[in-house]
């Protein structure tokens, strides 16, 4: 719908009667979630929702309004300068200087509720209203999400279309519900048992091994049974000999040694 074109003495009651046919038109999607106080800035720094005109300060720097809808993490925010904001009309120009407050913080929480409910707010105009804040683009045919979640025949295809919604701000409740039980059911028809894996090989037993009895022992043979060496005992008697003649002593290991090659 266009508003018709009013003339330039529009009174305060005439921007907030224009302002609440916005808000009416948008609470009949069921989605408003309510509109945030408009603020004013000085110095892009310090946000207030009270602004006072001064000789310092004929106009805001800059206004800003934010717009909730259900189904919506964030908010949508306008952010409106006043030197892009003001209407190349004249007539219009000098009523925003004279009104500044009311007229610029207007023109930003209709800008906020376009942000938030385009589908419901693209073809409203106000006199006000700059060519450059005007839809320039088309628009596009609106879709029927709530048909593309529920015919959607991939897990891919219905995540894509629930990121669309996401984009476009069409994420409401009950899409949320139908969405996830779409998913649901594709996940399910999607998937099939695992094949049954291959029977492992047996294990292999070690090998056998043949075990043989240690050899036994040689017996221990006692020293008066052990074969005589006559080399030995001529040796260890020539060398006791030698020692007696000589008069040196002879060892006493060398005298054993002798006792027991002689010994029968």
């Amino acid at each position: 719908m266009t508003v018709t074109e009013r003339a330039p003495q529009t009174t305060d009651e005439d921007v907030a009667n224009t302002l609440a046919e916005y808000e009416r038109a948008v609470q009949e999607s069921g989605e408003w979630d309510g509109r945030e106080a408009t603020e004013f800035t000085n110095d892009g720094v310090t946000w207030s929702t009270v602004w006072v005109k001064s000789d310092a300060h004929p106009h805001p720097l800059a206004a800003r309004s934010r717009v909730h809808r259900k189904g919506v993490q964030y908010p949508a925010e306008e952010v409106a300068l006043w030197d892009e904001a003001l209407p190349a009309d004249e007539r219009w120009r000098e009523i925003w200087i004279a009104r500044p407050r009311v007229l610029f913080g207007a023109f930003t929480a209709r800008r906020a509720l376009k942000a938030a409910f385009r589908e419901k707010l693209r073809d409203r105009r106000e006199p006000d209203d700059l060519p450059e804040t005007r839809d320039a683009v088309p628009q596009a045919e609106p879709r029927d999400w709530d048909l593309e979640i529920a015919t959607a025949e991939t897990v891919d295809e219905l995540k894509g279309v629930w990121s669309d919604a996401r984009a476009a701000r069409a994420r409401t409740g009950p899409r949320e519900v139908a969405y996830a039980a779409r998913l649901a059911e594709l996940a399910a028809a999607s998937w099939q048992p695992a094949e049954p894996s291959a029977p492992a090989a047996p294990t292999p037993h070690p090998p056998t091994v043949e075990l043989r009895p240690a050899t036994a022992p040689r017996p221990r043979i006692p020293a008066q049974h052990r074969t005589r060496n006559p080399e030995m005992a001529a040796a260890l008697a020539a060398a006791v000999s030698d020692a007696e003649s000589h008069d040196r002593p002879v060892p006493g290991a060398v005298r054993r040694a002798t006792r027991k090659q002689a010994k029968p």
